[in-house]
């Protein structure tokens, strides 16, 4: 009966991903697919959780249903995925259309409603009961570039019924492709004291000609050991050239295998793992996607298979040994990094130490650490490894609210934030405009904060030094016509709206005294109202009012009149 309960949910599952495969679904968009983006691709804190499909560089391309289906879920938001259908189909598996220009007549007639209802642009509806229903090739909406998104494209997903993105490439879609992934880097990472620390220093940083298919490094490497290995690639996919993720990497170590791992699943909440799964030093300071052939203990990501030694390799002889790096897309084109390595005598140099003890940050406990007016309090799995954590007193930026604070990660990724709590003199009448300064590589950024009793609270996740402030500056609105200007040759009105610190949280539009919809396009900073005579008379004069707000209540009232 044990087993019998194991296996049922296993084989329904089977069930529903061989009733796809047998069934290939339709195509979401006219012609042939065209990738610009594959299944997970290594994104700013995520794993690309669909393919990016181009509609020919411009708005409004027809999206349709790729099978028989209900509307399960719709969004809009200025944000994430902007304007975006979710369809869930009798076996269980959703289908997600995200990023449209515009929603099908009926569905955007139900949005619409539910906007002035609620008073509110951004809505998500997910549906207990089937409201509408489409057919395979149904029209559900247009393609476009709403929400996070810079440039016309349909973000397309498959779901499984447990909510978790599957690739669905070439399970459900052919899509030719007979180009094997390009290297474009070997780096070898010397780890200083393994399985007491994870510090970890480059020794070879091997710049390659963007090679594909079999290549050889002729020369023999000698590295300290213990070592593992990073490799910076990309794929291509015939017809289309966009640079796009590899699928799997895999290492052999004198013909043994010592780490695999495949992205074929990644459920949302393993996403934050992708900055483990890269060399994020690399990232951060030259914007390079260097995968890393090791685990880190704080590593969670469920995608590693025959993975020794957590992916270190101990060279404990003075033999050559031979490694191959084999890189796989989905269409199982691969290339293979080949070459010789032994091992090197030690330099000596290790990366504790200018790290003392007490900042020296175990991953998987709490730590705090102090400095003269300033705290940091840091829970285990923090980070994904042991890491130095440094702060200290600066006196190269002045504040008027506290002293400066510089953190130091030393270029290690986090996983989630953590506190920072600061000594703070902060008159009443500002306290609730507290916020925090962060001056980054030459960039000041915004930290949210709160203030109690003499002390400022936020959460952090980056070096950067650290300074009391506040935000007491109201947004700027700035509208694109003249105050009474005749505007019945147009559509619409247009507002820009920006705030320089805080960042904008609130806003509402009225037309003659009754809420109106403004589409907020965030990226642009731009407000859209676009003229209804359901809602509003033609050939008058109307007043408008708008209310905008930063994520401080510093509020702006802007209002005008305008004939249409």
């Amino acid at each position: 009966m044990r087993l019998q309960k194991i296996l049922l949910p296993l084989v329904f599952y089977l069930n529903i991903f061989n009733a796809y495969s047998q069934n290939k679904l339709a195509n979401p968009v006219d012609g042939k697919l065209l990738l610009s983006a594959n299944y997970a691709e290594l994104r700013s804190m995520h794993f690309h959780s669909g393919i990016d499909l181009k509609v020919g560089g411009k708005s409004g391309a027809k999206v349709y249903a790729v099978d028989d289906a209900y509307v399960y879920r719709l969004s809009v938001s200025p944000y994430g995925y902007g304007n975006c259908v979710y369809l869930k189909h009798p076996c269980g598996y959703i289908s997600v259309y995200g990023h449209l220009h515009k929603f099908n007549t009926n569905i955007a007639n139900f949005i619409e409603t539910e906007q002035y209802k609620r008073r509110s642009f951004a809505i998500d509806t997910v549906f207990v009961e089937p409201v509408f229903k489409v057919k395979r090739g149904d029209i559900i909406g247009f393609a476009g570039n709403s929400g996070n998104s810079f440039g016309p494209h349909l973000h397309f997903e498959i779901r499984d019924s447990s909510n978790i993105p599957v690739n669905p490439i070439p399970k459900f879609y052919d899509i030719p492709d007979n180009i094997p992934p390009t290297v474009k880097s070997l780096t070898i990472f010397t780890v200083d004291s393994f399985m007491n620390s994870g510090f970890s220093r480059i020794t070879h940083d091997i710049r390659l000609k963007n090679v594909k298919g079999k290549h050889h490094i002729t020369k023999t490497i000698e590295a300290e050991s213990p070592l593992f290995f990073g490799v910076e690639t990309f794929d291509n996919v015939t017809e289309t050239y966009n640079k796009i993720g590899i699928r799997k990497i895999h290492v052999l170590v004198d013909d043994t295998a010592i780490f695999s791992c495949r992205l074929d699943s990644v459920g949302f909440e393993k996403n934050r793992y992708i900055n483990s799964l890269q060399y994020y030093g690399l990232l951060i300071n030259e914007n390079r996607n260097v995968i890393k052939t090791f685990v880190e203990p704080g590593n969670k990501l469920d995608k590693y298979q025959n993975v020794v030694n957590r992916g270190i390799v101990e060279l404990k002889d003075s033999l050559t040994h031979k490694v191959e790096i084999i890189l796989e897309d989905d269409y199982y084109n691969s290339s293979v990094l080949s070459f010789s390595i032994k091992a090197k005598k030690t330099s000596g140099k290790n990366n504790l130490l200018h790290c003392s003890k007490s900042n020296c940050v175990q991953w998987n406990s709490d730590c705090s650490i102090f400095c003269k007016g300033a705290a940091l309090l840091i829970k285990s799995g923090t980070f994904y490894d042991n890491i130095c954590v440094e702060m200290e007193k600066s006196d190269s930026i002045r504040a008027n609210l506290s002293s400066t604070y510089f953190v130091n990660l030393h270029s290690a990724a986090v996983h989630k934030p953590f506190d920072i709590v600061i000594k703070a003199s902060v008159d009443s009448s500002l306290r609730s405009k507290v916020m925090l300064g962060a001056l980054r590589n030459g960039k000041l950024f915004a930290v949210n904060a709160g203030y109690f009793m003499g002390f400022v609270h936020a959460k952090i996740s980056s070096s950067a030094h650290y300074f009391v402030t506040v935000d007491t500056i109201s947004p700027l609105v700035t509208p694109q016509f003249k105050n009474n200007e005749d505007l019945r040759k147009r559509t619409g009105v247009k507002i820009r709206i920006e705030d320089d610190f805080s960042g904008i949280q609130h806003y509402a539009g009225y037309i003659d005294g009754e809420w109106a919809l403004f589409e907020y396009d965030a990226k642009n900073h731009l407000l859209t109202y676009t003229f209804d005579p359901k809602r509003i008379g033609r050939n008058k004069k109307h007043s408008l009012k708008l209310i905008v707000s930063d994520s401080k209540k510093n509020t702006t009232v802007f209002e005008s009149g305008f004939v249409w």
